[in-house]
C-alpha cells in the first residue's frame, strides 16, 4: 500500500465509490479507498435495489430526483448494464391515517413536478391486478420510480476507479488514527498511510469510524433482512410497499421477487445473521396480499444495515470539530438510490466547490440547533 494520498476514503460501498468517481471526474486521482472487508462488504451489496424519489422530506427528494436522472446515463457513461428499469413505485394504505400520510407526501412531492398521483384501491388493483385488496383502501405512485440490480454498477465503479489509478485496499481496517502536520497518519492491517483529508463512509460502523478521529456522529446501525424467490412468470411491474409494516416486494429482470418487512422482534440478537422468523413473517404477509405466492419457493434469504440518522435523512458535512474530515452517513437505508447526488455533493464539498443543493439540512449540528425534519417513509 502506498504512503501517502491527498485524499481517504474509508469505505468501499456505494457512497465511497460515487464520491471517488465524482472526484475523478473533477480531476482528482490522488486517492485511497480503505475498507476492512472486501468490495462493498456492507450495506451495498444486501440493499433491494429499489430507487424512488417519492419521500416526505425535502431533503430525500431533492437527491432522489438527481439521482434518478443520474442513474439514466451512468450505465452508458461507465459501459456497463446494471437493469435499471423504471417500473414504478405503489405505496399502499390500509387505514386512513396512512393514506393522510401519503396525500401529505404527494403534496410536497408535486412541488418538485415528481408526478406523484394519489389512488383509490380500485385504481391499485389496475396497477397490481394480482394483489388481494381486502385491507388496502389507496394509495401513491409514481412511475417514473423503479429498481435496479447493484452488483454490476458497483463494479463498474471501482473497474473506473482503478483504470484512473485510485487503490482501493479491501481487507484493511482503520486501527488507529493520528494527526499528522495538516493531516492525519492512518495505521492500518496493511501499513501506515499519511493523508491530508478523509471521508468517513463506512455505513453501518460510520460513527465507530468517527469516533476514531474524535467526531461524535449520532447514528446507529440497525439490522434488515431479505428475501429472494425463485424465478417465476413476470406479473409485477411496480416496487409495491406496505405503511402499516413497512413490507416491500419487486419482481427482478430474472422473475424472482426481492422483498423485505420490519422485523417483528422476534428475530434473535444477532445484529449480522438473518433469522427463519424472517422467513414465517414476510412469508405470511406475502400470501396475504398475493395468495397465487403460497406455492412459491424462497431461495435465500440475508441480513444488512440500515445507518439510521435521528431524522432519517442524511448526514453530508465536513466534522464540526475535526478540520479535513468529512462525513457521509445516516442514510437509513436509502445510500445506494441517493448515491449518484451524495457522490456529488461530498466531492464538492472536499474540494471547495459549491455544491448543488444547500448545504444546510444536511449539516451535522442541525441536531444541536433542532433545525430537523423526519423522514417518514422509512421501509423494511
Amino acid at each position: 500500500m502506498n504512503e501517502r494520498a491527498h485524499i481517504a476514503i474509508i469505505g468501499s460501498g456505494i457512497t465511497g465509490l460515487s464520491t471517488a468517481y465524482s472526484l475523478v471526474n473533477k480531476g482528482f486521482n490522488d486517492i485511497v479507498i480503505l475498507d476492512k472487508g472486501h468490495l462493498s462488504s456492507g450495506a451495498s451489496t444486501r440493499n433491494g435495489g429499489g430507487i424512488r424519489a417519492q419521500f416526505l422530506t425535502e431533503e430525500n427528494i431533492m437527491l432522489a430526483k438527481w439521482s434518478i436522472e443520474r442513474f439514466k446515463r451512468l450505465g452508458k457513461e461507465l459501459n456497463v448494464n446494471f437493469w435499471f428499469r423504471q417500473g414504478g413505485y405503489l405505496f399502499v394504505a390500509e387505514s386512513e391515517e396512512e393514506m393522510l400520510t401519503l396525500k401529505k407526501a404527494a403534496n410536497l412531492q408535486r412541488r418538485f413536478n415528481l408526478g406523484t398521483r394519489i389512488i383509490d384501491c380500485d385504481g391499485v388493483q389496475m396497477i397490481v391486478p394480482d394483489m388481494v385488496c381486502r385491507t388496502v383502501i389507496g394509495g401513491s405512485y409514481r412511475k417514473d420510480d423503479g429498481t435496479l440490480f447493484p452488483f454490476p454498477l458497483l463494479f463498474a465503479y471501482a473497474e473506473r476507479l482503478r483504470a484512473h489509478g485510485i487503490a482501493i485496499e479491501t481487507h484493511c481496517e482503520l486501527r488507529k488514527v493520528e494527526m499528522s502536520g495538516n493531516g492525519f497518519e492512518l495505521s492500518t492491517t496493511r501499513g501506515l498511510i499519511r493523508v491530508d483529508m478523509v471521508l468517513d463512509a463506512a455505513g453501518g460502523w460510520s460513527r465507530d469510524v468517527g469516533a476514531m478521529f474524535g467526531a461524535k456522529l449520532p447514528t446507529q446501525p440497525v439490522r434488515h433482512q431479505i428475501m429472494a424467490s425463485e424465478p417465476l412468470a413476470p406479473f409485477l411491474d411496480p416496487m409495491v410497499v406496505t405503511l402499516k409494516d413497512g413490507f416491500y416486494m419487486s419482481q427482478g429482470a430474472r422473475g424472482e421477487l426481492i422483498g423485505g418487512i420490519t422485523e417483528s422482534g422476534a428475530h434473535g440478537s444477532d445484529p449480522g445473521k438473518s433469522s427463519t422468523e424472517f422467513c414465517r413473517q414476510i412469508s405470511t404477509r406475502m400470501i396475504s396480499l398475493f395468495p397465487r405466492l403460497s406455492a412459491a419457493r424462497m431461495m435465500r434469504q440475508w441480513a444488512g444495515f440500515y445507518d439510521m440518522s435521528p431524522d432519517a435523512n442524511p448526514i453530508l458535512d465536513e466534522a464540526p470539530n475535526v478540520d479535513d474530515l468529512f462525513v457521509a452517513c445516516g442514510f437509513s437505508g436509502h445510500g445506494f438510490m441517493i448515491s449518484p447526488a451524495v457522490g456529488e455533493f461530498m466531492a464538492c464539498l472536499m474540494i471547495g466547490e459549491k455544491p448543488p443543493f444547500h448545504r444546510d439540512p444536511y449539516r451535522l449540528t442541525r441536531f444541536d440547533l433542532g433545525r430537523v425534519s423526519r423522514e417518514a417513509l422509512v421501509i423494511g
